[in-house]
Parts: structure tokens; sequence; C-alpha cells
């Protein structure tokens, strides 16, 4: 199978969050997408530190999706950094109320963990007001990152990608690496699995050379392109 390699001039920085990942984007301006779930603000901030940076320093936090896993710490880091929230305009309520989108299984694991996940009340402590609602394809370069964010839904109806000029995605949940660990397949949440397959083809037209994901990953192009056939 084609491993991914990282491109060279490598922009992104994994920062594993318990059983999520959240990733810094090193533009000239550093940039976060996602924050895991409740209390992961101190791995995220040390992250910063340890790549020279102070909290203030953070230009924009990106959401890929409005699921606590990736949001959780949201407010958390707002509050400490000041930056920005970045979210798809149909789930900046759910970041609003501290709630969460639906959590719709699509595979018998998906099912099994619907059990536990997905049916949580809001919790305003988690609540958060998003600054940047988007429902289009949108540039970073004011956030001194020479990329785009794409509307890419299916896992939920607002997720959210990030296609960089260094050849790398971070595609959250839109691909996963959690069962069985180590390989990619689709989601086994999707509020529409036809339109996650479709938006994995339009991130595979960017034709990447790497693919981070919200769990597990990275994945290469041609394992994520192996999915759809």
């Amino acid at each position: 199978m084609n491993e991914p390699t990282s491109p060279a001039g490598s922009l992104v920085c994994p920062i594993p969050v318990g059983h999520a990942n959240a990733y810094l984007i090193r533009g000239t301006r550093p940039v976060l997408v996602d924050c895991g779930l409740p209390g992961s603000a101190p791995k995220i901030l040390s992250a910063l530190t340890r790549e020279g940076l102070k909290p203030w320093d953070l230009a924009l936090i990106i959401i890929t999706h409005a699921h606590v896993g990736h949001y959780g710490s949201a407010a958390a880091l707002v509050g400490a950094t000041g930056a920005p929230v970045l979210v798809h305009a149909r789930e900046a309520d759910y970041l609003a109320k501290g709630a969460s989108a639906p959590a719709l299984p699509d595979a018998l694991i998906g099912h099994m963990l619907g059990l536990f996940i997905g049916r949580h009340a809001p919790q305003p402590e988690l609540a958060v007001q998003p600054v940047i609602r988007i429902d289009a394809p949108y540039r970073l370069d004011a956030f001194g990152v020479n990329g785009t964010i794409i509307p890419t839904p299916g896992h939920t109806n607002g997720s959210l990608s990030v296609i960089l000029a260094t050849g790398e995605c971070i595609a959250g949940d839109l691909v996963m690496g959690m069962f069985p660990a180590g390989r990619p397949r689709l989601p086994i949440f999707a509020e529409d699995p036809e339109a996650a397959k479709k938006s994995i083809r339009t991130i595979i037209g960017t034709k990447p050379e790497i693919i981070h994901t919200g769990h597990g990953g990275p994945f290469s192009c041609g394992q994520v392109e192996a999915l759809l056939t």
C-alpha cells in the first residue's frame, strides 16, 4: 500500500489530544485546526510553546465540525489566546450553545458507539461564539497560511477541510483511521454518506500528498482513494 510521506516544506504539526488529533499549521502566523475534548487546552498550549510560540501568537482556530471531541476546548483556548473561531455557518449554532451536530451511524461500530456518543445535552460551559462563519471556500492568506478551507459535507452537513499549498490536507472526520487502527475507512458516523464520498472525491481532486485526519492517520491520497473503489 502506498504509505504517506510528509511533503517538503510541511507546515502541519499534529497534536494528539486523547482519542483525537488537533493540528497546528505553521505559516507566517500559526493556525490551529480542531482542539479536542474539554481539558485539551493545556496540551495544545504546550505544543505552541514547543514551537517557540506564545498563546497570543495564534491567529485562528478552525473547527472542522461541531462534535465536542473536536471543539470541546475551543472556549478555553479563546480565553487563553484571543484567537477567533471559524466554523461552517450550518454548525455555528451548535458551538454557540455548547451542543453537538448529529452523530448518525453509518457502520456497525458507529451503531455501537452511538449508544455513548452524540446524545449529550448541551454543555453551556463549552459554548463559544464563532467569529467567522463560512459556507464556501475561504482563503487563509490573511492569517498567514497559503491554503484554503473548503466545505466537505458528509460526516456532518457542515464539515470543513483545509487544503494547503504544500500538498497537505486536514480532513477532520471525513476519513477516519480508528477502526482498524492504522488503516483509513469511511466515517463511522455520517449525516449524508453519499455526500461524504463526493467530498472525498473533491479532496482527492486537489491531489494532496498527505491527508491528516481527526482520528488516526495520516494517509496517502492513494490510500484514501481506494476507499471509493
